[in-house]
Protein backbone atom coordinates (compact mmCIF):
# COMPACT_ATOMS: atom_id res chain seq x y z
CA UNK A 1 0.00 0.00 0.00
CA UNK A 2 2.50 2.20 0.91
CA UNK A 3 4.50 1.86 -2.60
CA UNK A 4 1.48 3.23 -4.15
CA UNK A 5 0.67 6.05 -2.16
CA UNK A 6 4.38 6.81 -3.01
CA UNK A 7 3.50 6.31 -6.67
CA UNK A 8 0.57 8.31 -6.84
CA UNK A 9 2.71 11.02 -5.04
CA UNK A 10 5.58 10.41 -7.46
CA UNK A 11 3.17 10.54 -11.29
CA UNK A 12 2.38 14.66 -10.81
CA UNK A 13 6.08 15.44 -9.94
CA UNK A 14 7.38 13.34 -13.31
CA UNK A 15 5.11 16.04 -15.21
CA UNK A 16 4.43 19.09 -13.33
CA UNK A 17 6.56 22.33 -11.73
CA UNK A 18 6.20 21.65 -8.08
CA UNK A 19 7.92 23.15 -4.88
CA UNK A 20 10.74 21.67 -2.85
CA UNK A 21 11.30 21.98 1.03
CA UNK A 22 14.27 20.56 2.66
CA UNK A 23 15.47 20.47 6.46
CA UNK A 24 18.00 18.14 7.67
CA UNK A 25 17.67 17.25 11.37
CA UNK A 26 20.65 15.86 14.03
CA UNK A 27 19.02 13.08 15.94
CA UNK A 28 20.26 11.13 19.17
CA UNK A 29 23.72 9.77 18.40
CA UNK A 30 24.76 12.06 16.03
CA UNK A 31 22.30 10.47 13.01
CA UNK A 32 21.22 12.78 10.48
CA UNK A 33 17.95 12.59 8.80
CA UNK A 34 17.05 14.81 5.84
CA UNK A 35 13.25 15.35 5.12
CA UNK A 36 11.81 16.73 1.72
CA UNK A 37 8.36 18.30 1.52
CA UNK A 38 7.05 19.40 -1.86
CA UNK A 39 3.94 21.59 -2.83
CA UNK A 40 2.00 21.83 -6.13
CA UNK A 41 -1.03 22.25 -8.05
CA UNK A 42 -2.82 18.85 -8.64
CA UNK A 43 -6.88 19.27 -9.08
CA UNK A 44 -6.12 22.21 -5.90
CA UNK A 45 -2.83 22.90 -4.38
CA UNK A 46 -1.12 20.19 -2.51
CA UNK A 47 1.30 19.76 0.26
CA UNK A 48 3.07 16.31 0.97
CA UNK A 49 6.58 14.76 2.14
CA UNK A 50 8.30 13.39 0.02
CA UNK A 51 10.81 11.48 1.73
CA UNK A 52 12.97 11.03 4.72
CA UNK A 53 16.47 9.48 4.02
CA UNK A 54 19.33 9.12 6.51
CA UNK A 55 22.07 10.77 5.56
CA UNK A 56 25.66 8.26 6.37
CA UNK A 57 28.72 10.55 5.89
CA UNK A 58 28.13 14.39 6.38
CA UNK A 59 25.81 16.98 6.35
CA UNK A 60 27.54 19.14 3.56
CA UNK A 61 25.50 20.87 0.89
CA UNK A 62 26.97 18.53 -2.14
CA UNK A 63 25.99 15.30 -0.14
CA UNK A 64 22.15 16.68 0.46
CA UNK A 65 22.47 17.66 -3.40
CA UNK A 66 23.15 13.76 -4.47
CA UNK A 67 20.80 12.70 -1.98
CA UNK A 68 18.09 15.15 -3.59
CA UNK A 69 19.29 14.00 -7.06
CA UNK A 70 19.45 10.17 -6.64
CA UNK A 71 15.83 9.96 -5.26
CA UNK A 72 14.77 11.73 -8.02
CA UNK A 73 16.37 9.42 -10.67
CA UNK A 74 15.10 6.49 -9.41
CA UNK A 75 11.93 7.78 -9.78
CA UNK A 76 12.19 10.06 -12.93
CA UNK A 77 11.54 13.19 -11.93
CA UNK A 78 13.25 16.04 -13.31
CA UNK A 79 15.32 18.34 -11.82
CA UNK A 80 14.04 20.74 -13.98
CA UNK A 81 10.38 20.92 -12.30
CA UNK A 82 11.70 22.52 -9.25
CA UNK A 83 10.84 26.20 -9.58
CA UNK A 84 11.49 27.23 -5.98
CA UNK A 85 13.65 25.43 -3.05
CA UNK A 86 12.76 26.72 0.65
CA UNK A 87 15.38 25.71 2.97
CA UNK A 88 16.11 26.40 6.85
CA UNK A 89 19.23 28.68 6.12
CA UNK A 90 21.63 26.88 7.50
CA UNK A 91 25.22 27.29 5.52
CA UNK A 92 24.99 23.91 4.54
CA UNK A 93 21.76 24.79 2.43
CA UNK A 94 22.27 28.34 1.24
CA UNK A 95 26.22 28.58 0.96
CA UNK A 96 26.90 30.05 -2.08
CA UNK A 97 29.70 28.28 -3.44
CA UNK A 98 29.19 24.73 -1.68
CA UNK A 99 25.69 25.02 -0.76
CA UNK A 100 22.93 22.27 -1.56
CA UNK A 101 21.62 25.21 -3.68
CA UNK A 102 24.64 26.07 -5.18
CA UNK A 103 24.90 22.33 -7.16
Amino acid sequence: MAEDVEKQLIAPLQVKQFALQLDESTLRDNEVILLAYVRFNNEGPKEEMLFARSLTTDTKGETIFNEVATYFQENNIPLKNIIACATDGAPSMTGRYKGFIAH
